[in-house]
């Protein structure tokens, strides 16, 4: 079979690519360029991927997706942080832009299957292709990948589902000479360059208002909402005796409150903007699953019931930390994944 594998210029595409080849599959390379400020795409990492390509044997491909990546990701990333959430880009850019990306070529050269260096897996069963965690739990995507369509997840295929990090880098170092290995990891908010502090001061407009404690108490000036999100420690400008962690923006006041770690758990939130990989689940009006509403955090049990097409009702056995309104909420059953959606 013919298999279309995203070309990074990183050690776990790379592995990925080879495993693939090893198992004899006409493997096809590409790289998607998503910005001239991604440092995921920057031109090291470009002439990397094409250099691993070459080392491998495959045919490489240079894909421009500056335009969908922008409109996709990056200007839907500044409205939602004007609108004062905390957006996940990465699950946005997977759906539109590097999943999609991938099989519009994959289509274009007739090939079978679209491949990635995820750490994750995937179940086809006919209540729907589930995306399910890989292997190493310390290096679990499936978070990332709730929002793929039935068609990307029909034709995806994840060559690290079975692997851990530590035998990927080994591998990485028999097959590969040093130049051809990426010294760092990709970095979640790519397309930012520094401080996202910084960032968010340089795009927006931010007035300053009172921080209060949530009894009321005003004990500082915040420099902007949107700088700041639940569950934040550090940079708040406050002296105080215990640590104080963000609580709540509230936008009609202009007020950043502020308390102990305790005022950050949460045991009942909303989400919306749902996607469904297990179809009956899709329908269910009340079911039981392991919630995960952060990258690398452990599933917390808790019953989900639906408020309408588009919004659930999530309650959680025990109170998570700094549910954060603008995070992705995952649902799994076991390993593989139920679906999520955006915390409201």
């Amino acid at each position: 079979m013919s298999v279309v594998v995203g070309m990074s210029g990183g050690v776990d595409s790379a592995v990925s690519a080879l495993l693939l080849k090893e198992l004899g599959e006409h493997v096809i390379g590409v790289t998607l360029h998503l910005s001239q400020y991604s440092a995921c795409c920057d031109a090291g990492s470009t002439r990397r991927a094409k250099a691993q390509c070459e080392y491998l044997g495959i045919s490489w491909h240079n894909v421009d997706v500056k335009d969908t990546f922008d409109c996709q990701v990056v200007q839907p990333f500044w409205q939602a942080v004007a609108g004062g959430v905390t957006p996940n880009p990465c699950v946005f850019c997977n759906e539109h832009v590097k999943w999609q990306g991938l099989l519009n070529v994959a289509d274009e050269l007739h090939a079978d299957l679209v491949a990635s260096g995820h750490y994750a897996g995937i179940v086809h069963s006919e209540d729907g292709d589930q995306i399910c965690r890989g292997m190493d739990q310390a290096k679990d995507q499936s978070y990332f990948l709730y929002r793929l369509s039935a068609e990307q997840r029909r034709r995806a295929i994840f060559p690290l589902a079975g692997r851990v990090k530590s035998d990927v880098m080994a591998l990485a170092s028999r097959w590969f000479s040093p130049d051809l290995l990426a010294s760092r990891e990709s970095q979640d908010l790519c397309f930012v360059e520094g401080l996202v502090s910084e960032e968010v001061r340089r795009r927006l407009p931010c007035v300053p208002g009172d921080v209060v404690l949530t009894d009321g108490t005003v004990i500082g000036t915040h420099q902007g909402l949107a700088s700041y999100t639940v569950g934040q420690r550090s940079g708040l400008g406050i002296s105080a005796a215990t640590r104080l962690y963000v609580v709540e923006k509230r936008h009609a006041t202009n007020e950043l409150v502020i308390g102990q770690r305790s005022a950050c758990m949460r045991d009942v939130f909303e989400a919306i903007d749902l996607k469904w990989q297990h179809l009956p689940t899709g329908k269910s009006l009340h079911f039981s699953a392991n919630v995960v509403a952060r990258y690398r955090s452990k599933p917390v049990k808790g019953c989900i019931d639906r408020v309408s097409e588009d919004k659930v009702s999530v309650h959680l056995v025990d109170s998570l930390f700094a549910v954060t309104p603008g995070q992705a909420v995952v649902f799994y059953d076991s390993r593989c994944i139920l679906g999520g959606g955006t915390i409201v």
